[in-house]
């Protein structure tokens, strides 16, 4: 059950009231309908009602309906609130809408949660591209770093592509767990060890435990734009980049790459919230704390 601080946070956000009030009123109603009927974006109200997740179900007809906590909430809030209020549509802000897609760009995890090919292609998408462009110009990843190796191997970058996911994964699990509660959960349960708990608790959610990595794969897209941007300069001959070795070239590979990384953290925020049900501000916690992370790690074995 939801403890009361967690279901005040929900319903401080605007638009899962009206989700709430509007599943309440149909009884039971579809995602086309219910965006219609609100007004807003498939991405948000996908978002939303994930964050919603104790309090909304969906039946075998993958219409939507409130959980028997749900139907005390609604009922609570229209006692307190004017439906009809809550319910009308207002025009979004377009400078809101666009600062918000530009920096939580929830609408792009959308897809690996709701359509199966999608879940399969972006993911791929992204392995591809990463794979193509750091193959082509000599680079690996390290968590999230991207190293340029003179004595390049493909045996090297797939070893460290595959360690740099495991490791991104585990951590993001782990804090995101951390940050949502997580440790006062696991000390109330009772009955078992601890390992037999973990075990059930991954078994539990094995198939959002893989949707959670493909996320991840997908954040991790932007960790190709310095490799990608050293590619179309070698191909085209447009000098772009400064000759290599110079000071000059190792300044500008540098900020490419803060700027890879700080367009990943703002991937890895929209995905660890979407998929974790956790508030945006503790997912940009865990997505900050990882890059730090990347960084001391590659700092202590001399990579940076």
């Amino acid at each position: 059950m939801l403890e009361e601080e967690d279901i005040i946070w929900l319903l401080r956000h605007k638009n899962r009231r009206r989700i709430i009030l509007a599943i309440g009123e149909a009884g039971k109603i579809g995602a086309t309908a219910l965006r219609d009927k609100l007004g807003i974006s498939t991405g948000s109200l996908y978002y939303n009602l994930r964050q919603l997740g104790r309090l909304v179900q969906q039946d075998n007809k993958r219409n939507y309906t409130l959980t028997p906590e749900g139907q005390r909430v609604y009922k609570a809030l229209i006692e307190r609130m004017e439906p009809e209020e809550l319910l009308s549509k207002e025009p979004p802000n377009k400078v809101v809408s666009v600062l918000s897609s530009i920096f939580f760009p929830i609408s792009l995890f959308t897809p690996i949660y709701e359509n199966m090919a999608m879940r399969i292609f972006l993911p791929l998408l992204s392995i591809s591209v990463i794979s193509a462009l750091m193959i082509y110009a000599k680079f690996v990843p390290f968590i999230l770093h991207v190293l340029e190796r003179p004595r390049f191997t493909v045996l090297e970058f797939g070893v460290n592509f595959i360690v740099s996911v495991i490791i991104v994964y585990i951590y993001a699990t782990i804090m995101s767990w951390f940050v949502a509660g997580g440790v006062k959960t696991f000390r109330v349960t009772s009955g078992k060890g601890s390992l037999s708990r973990i075990k059930d608790w991954f078994k539990s959610g094995y198939a959002e435990h893989i949707k959670f990595l493909l996320c991840l794969l997908l954040s991790l897209l932007p960790l190709a734009i310095m490799p990608g941007i050293i590619t179309i300069d070698r191909l085209f001959k447009l000098n772009l980049m400064p000759p290599p070795g110079t000071g000059d070239y190792f300044v500008a590979r540098d900020v490419l790459l803060l700027i890879s990384q700080g367009i990943t953290v703002i991937l890895m925020t929209a995905g660890i919230s979407y998929a974790k049900n956790i508030k945006w501000q503790s997912a940009a916690m865990v997505s900050f704390s990882l890059l730090y992370f990347s960084f001391f790690v590659n700092k202590v074995m001399g990579f940076v």
